[in-house]
């Protein structure tokens, strides 16, 4: 990379930031600024971040493990496992964002083990006018309903499959599911456009519990990627499944099964949450994967000058 952290979180009126590089087999991570502009606590490259709606990959990631131990067939009706749902929708729709389901669902369900469940209880009784299949329209919601499919057919909470089948396993230390983890880190908040704190942490729970609260280091991140680019099962992922998306501002040419598909072959997603940022993106040809993890709302431009020194990416959108 060219310019040092320091100077970019500088220029761009960022409080704090890591960035992490994953080339040749090898991470190298960097942080600067401060976690907060009333605490002052300095950012460490163990710092945890809001990364926002990255966590659909973990979630598809989640998903495709059902589906290579045979307990999921992404075309097969989501009603067979979870009852309410227009016989039409599948799996594959709720990856792709195609399955006609709002963005945002507000219940107030609770944070209790049951949230997730009764979260979707709500959505399928909901009227969802646009038939799956027929449009994309990014929902978070959908990806609550992906979760709900992998409590279901684990037999656990969300969050407990999560740290089985992915956090243990890739020895990852700093991964953090909601505020209560969050506090026993040196954690980011987020940072309005006058660069004042967020006065919340993270948006209500109830929004989507599957994952509204999911926050990590850029280097753990990476380490998650890693598995992505070493595991060839996990490849099918990154397979194009909607050739075109509107234009919604997110800078991708397509959809894969939760990646974001962008041009020249490089994937990613980015993530947003109370005034924190979050870009990834992965030349999966390359082995190289970059991830940068802010804390203000004004992060595009470092973003973009991070990913233009590493992989000659146009400039990394946001989508929350």
């Amino acid at each position: 990379m060219g310019p040092r952290l320091g100077e970019l979180i500088n220029e761009y009126d960022v409080p704090g930031a890591q960035v992490a590089v994953l080339a040749c087999g090898e991470i190298r991570d960097e942080a600067a600024g401060v976690l907060s502009a009333h605490t002052r606590v300095e950012v460490t490259n163990d710092s945890v971040f809001k990364v926002g709606s990255i966590t659909k990959i973990w979630t598809a990631t989640l998903v495709q493990q059902l589906v290579d131990d045979g307990l999921l067939d992404l075309d097969s009706p989501v009603c067979r496992y979870l009852p309410g749902f227009t016989p039409s929708l599948t799996a594959r729709h709720l990856l792709t964002h195609t399955g006609g389901i709002d963005a945002n669902h507000f219940f107030d369900t609770g944070r209790n083990g049951d949230a997730i469940e009764r979260f979707v209880e709500a959505i399928a009784a909901e009227e969802h006018p646009v038939p799956p299949g027929t449009a994309f329209s990014y929902s978070n919601s959908g990806f609550v309903v992906l979760g709900r499919l992998v409590e279901v057919l684990r037999g656990r909470l969300f969050h407990d499959v999560l740290r089985e089948r992915l956090v243990t396993p890739l020895g990852l230390r700093t991964v953090v599911t909601d505020a209560d983890e969050a506090i026993l880190h040196r954690t980011a908040v987020g940072h309005r456009e006058d660069g004042s704190p967020a006065t919340a942490w993270a948006v209500a729970y109830g929004t989507a519990p599957s994952g509204s609260h999911f926050a990590m280091s850029a280097r753990e991140l990476l380490e998650f990627v890693r598995l992505h680019l070493d595991d060839p099962k996990l490849a099918v992922l990154r397979e194009t499944q909607v050739e075109s998306v509107p234009d919604l501002g997110i800078g991708v040419v397509g959809w894969g099964l939760g990646w974001m598909l962008h041009r020249d072959g490089v994937v990613g997603h980015t993530g947003v949450s109370k005034g924190q940022k979050a870009f990834l993106r992965v030349a999966p040809d390359d082995g190289v994967a970059v991830a940068v993890l802010t804390n203000s709302v004004l992060a595009e431009p470092l973003a973009h000058r991070v990913f233009t020194e590493v992989l000659h990416d146009g400039a990394p959108q946001t989508t929350g």
